[in-house]
């Protein structure tokens, strides 16, 4: 399974009154450090395109589909995507998705 991974800050979005609202992670714009290269050659998929000049669009492409959506460069921590982990054990979380 090929895997996207990248560390990130959770930063808390606050309400009018000051109470907690959610949570979000801001998702970086992926590049091929993010990536297991070795297992994007081997995907069935990706493979074609994992060395190729195409490999940054398609990374474009999900994280619009599969992350942020549309409109948002955000995810938030109680509305996860589907395929999407998130490792809070450390200062920076791990934020894991399967291709």
């Amino acid at each position: 399974m090929a895997r996207i991974s990248f560390k990130a800050k959770i930063e808390p979005v606050y309400n009018a009154d000051e109470t907690l609202a959610y949570q979000v992670i801001r998702v970086p714009v992926l590049e091929r450090r993010h990536c297991d290269m070795h297992a994007f050659r081997q995907h069935p998929k990706y493979g074609p395109y994992a060395n190729s000049d195409l490999f940054p669009g398609i990374l474009s492409r999900i994280r619009k589909d599969r992350l942020v959506g549309q409109y948002g460069n955000t995810i938030r921590m109680d509305r996860l995507p589907a395929g999407v982990s998130v490792d809070t054990s450390g200062f920076l979380v791990v934020v894991s998705l399967d291709a």
